[in-house]
C-alpha cells in the first residue's frame, strides 16, 4: 500500500481534491463507528514529522499488551501501567515500526497517560540518519492481540500535509511519500499533458480545415 502527498499539477487539482475528500469521509466514518473504549479492536497512530525526526501520538489497548492488567479486573492502573510500561514499550518497539527506509537511530518515549479505564497515550519520538522523504509504517498489532479483525489507523503530517491510511492482518505496512513529484504525479502529470496536447491538436485539425473551406 502506498500512500502520496495530495499536491499536484494544476491540471489534477480536481481530481485530487475529489479522491482526498473522499479519503477523509471513510478515514472519519471509520474513527466514529466505534463509539466506545470498551470496543477497541484498533490502535491509532498520528506522525509529525520534521526533518529527520518524527513525534508520533501512538494510542493502544493495555489490555492488548500481556502482564500488564495485573489483577484481571479488565482495568488499568497507573500503578499497573507505571510497573508495565517497559515491557509495553519493548511491544510497540516489536510491532510497530517506522523506517524512512533506514532504521530510527533512536526511539525514545517521552510520555505515557491513560485515556480511559484501559487505553493509553503514549508519546514517542524518533530520530533518522536523514532527513525524511519517505515513511514506511508497519504495524501488527492484530498479532500482538491475536485478533484479526484488529485495524491500525496511520495518520502522518508533513508541512501541513495529512496522510492516512488503514492497516490491518492483510495489509501490515504502508508507504507514505513526501516528495513532490513522485512516480505517480510524475505519470499523472504526463498523462495530464498528453490528453492536452490531443485536444489541441484536434483543435488545430479544425481550425485548419475551416479556414480552408472559407478560403
Amino acid at each position: 500500500m502506498r500512500c502520496r502527498p495530495l499536491t499536484t499539477g494544476s491540471l489534477l487539482t480536481s481530481a485530487v481534491a475529489a479522491c482526498s475528500a473522499a479519503n477523509v469521509v471513510v478515514f472519519v466514518w471509520l474513527f466514529t463507528s466505534t463509539t466506545t473504549a470498551h470496543d477497541l479492536a484498533r490502535s491509532e497512530s498520528r506522525c509529525t514529522i520534521q526533518g529527520a525526526s518524527i513525534d508520533c501520538e501512538l494510542i493502544v489497548d493495555l489490555l492488548e499488551f500481556p502482564g500488564v492488567d495485573r489483577d484481571g479486573n479488565g482495568t488499568i492502573s497507573y500503578a499497573e501501567l507505571d510497573q508495565s510500561i517497559a515491557g509495553v514499550f519493548a511491544r510497540i518497539k516489536e510491532h510497530f515500526r517506522l523506517r524512512s527506509p533506514a532504521e530510527p537511530s533512536t526511539v525514545v518515549m517521552t510520555r505515557h497517560e491513560l485515556v480511559d479505564e484501559h487505553t493509553a497515550r503514549l508519546a514517542l519520538t524518533y530520530t533518522f540518519p536523514d532527513d525524511i522523504s519517505r515513511l514506511d509504517v508497519t504495524s501488527t498489532f492484530d498479532e500482538l492481540s491475536r485478533r484479526p479483525d484488529h485495524q491500525h489507523y496511520a495518520m502522518t503530517n508533513r508541512g501541513g500535509v495529512e496522510q492516512r491510511a488503514i492497516l490491518d492482518a492483510a495489509h501490515h505496512t504502508v508507504t507514505f511519500e513526501f516528495r513532490r513529484w513522485t512516480r505517480t504525479t510524475i505519470w499523472l502529470t504526463v498523462a495530464a499533458l498528453a490528453i492536452v496536447g490531443l485536444r489541441v491538436g484536434w483543435f488545430l485539425r479544425g481550425y485548419r480545415r475551416v479556414r480552408g473551406v472559407r478560403l
